[in-house]
């Protein structure tokens, strides 16, 4: 199967809850969401919250060792928009591709940016991307407010406070285009990002790629489709999302996932990292960042090979590919491997992170040259 059909598996994350400021009302079931481990939920005494130095009213807390932020604290003093809708349950805070949507079940609550499901589990099972309705109010993840919507921390263990800026990011837009081509015998939604307020060659570069991959997608989708027989009960489904990971120092990462179904007991996920310089729109392999360490390959390779042992299946040590799947976070990078690549589906994409202080030399830059 080609790279366009071997879909994305990020729908079956279609099950988490959301609230904000006290929450009532019913509830909204989710398919996806009996899979999500069960655990203990242990809230620890009162976190500090500051922004940019000045003490807040508000604090957060610490739940399974997650910091959690209270989500009228992004409204009050971030500054958010917060908009409810009561016909889904849904909380959305933020705006475009890094509007923060918080679906309410009676499974917890689902996060999504721009329909993108994100959730991340750590070695303990806990989801260190989910939302968490404590005593009726609605907490958020800082890890979230981190890793996609353009804010930074610092802690103080001495003071268990944590003082939240924002993040300098470049100064460009990214916004989300679709495709829709759905007939009698498939779904066929295709989002996909473009970026402005670059120079026009440079910007024409990286929207072309994402435009093209996207029509290659849904023109897939319709092929597949066209080959469904009455044998199969539902319609063929084939979806795309993105969610923007790293926005900063000249360079910017985005995630696709490509999802699909077309008959069986389940979909599949096929997920794609885009790296680009915005200096001129180049498309970033990961030696473009570790040039300040050459011996970067054979790092790699033992940590890979350690953590996918450790984290993955005991069975299974995975080191670095030739080419591998990766995408740029703050502060370092993620490998990651596509479904069965290394391990059963119930694995999902294993993916593993590293900082760029653990791979670069002290000292050295791996936006260098892209600034």
């Amino acid at each position: 199967m080609n790279k366009s059909m071997k879909w994305s598996a990020a729908v079956l994350a279609a099950g988490v809850l959301l609230g904000g400021a006290n929450m009532t009302g019913g509830t909204s079931v989710h398919a996806a969401a009996a899979g999500k481990p069960a655990l203990k939920q242990t809230v620890q005494p009162s976190v500090v919250l500051k922004y940019n130095g000045t003490t807040l009213k508000q604090q957060g807390k610490i739940v399974n060792g997650i910091t959690m932020i209270p989500i009228t604290v992004l409204r009050d003093s971030l500054g958010l928009p917060l908009s409810y809708n009561p016909g889904t349950k849904t909380y959305s805070v933020g705006s475009g591709t890094s509007k923060l949507n918080l679906e309410l079940s009676e499974y917890g609550v689902t996060s999504n940016l721009n329909s993108y499901y994100i959730y991340s589990y750590g070695g303990n099972g806990v989801d260190l991307y989910e939302s968490k309705n404590i005593d009726g109010h609605l907490y958020v993840p800082f890890k979230v407010l981190n890793d996609f919507m353009g804010f930074k921390g610092v802690w103080n263990s001495s003071l268990k406070s944590l003082d939240i800026s924002k993040q300098t990011l470049n100064n460009i837009n990214i916004s989300s285009e679709t495709i829709t081509k759905t007939n009698k015998d498939a779904s066929i939604v295709v989002h996909y990002p473009k970026v402005s307020g670059l120079p026009e060659d440079v910007q024409s570069k990286i929207n072309d790629a994402f435009k093209k991959d996207a029509e290659s997608f849904a023109a897939e989708g319709e092929k597949e489709a066209a080959h469904r027989d009455g044998t199969i009960e539902h319609t063929y489904d084939f979806i795309q999302t993105f969610v923007v990971n790293f926005n900063s120092e000249g360079v910017l990462s985005i995630v696709v996932d490509q999802y699909g179904y077309s008959g069986g007991a389940h979909g599949g996920t096929y997920r794609e990292g885009w790296t680009f310089s915005l200096k001129d729109g180049k498309r970033l392999e990961l030696g473009d960042l570790m040039k300040s360490s050459p011996d970067y390959k054979q790092k790699l390779d033992k940590l890979l090979k350690e953590k996918s042992k450790k984290d993955t299946f005991p069975d299974v040590s995975a080191g670095l590919k030739a080419k591998p799947d990766f995408y740029v976070k703050e502060g370092g990078i993620a490998i990651f491997y596509q479904q069965y690549e290394i391990a059963p589906y119930a694995a999902g994409l294993p993916t593993y992170t590293f900082g760029f202080s653990d791979l670069l030399p002290k000292g050295s830059d791996p936006f260098a040259d892209f600034k």
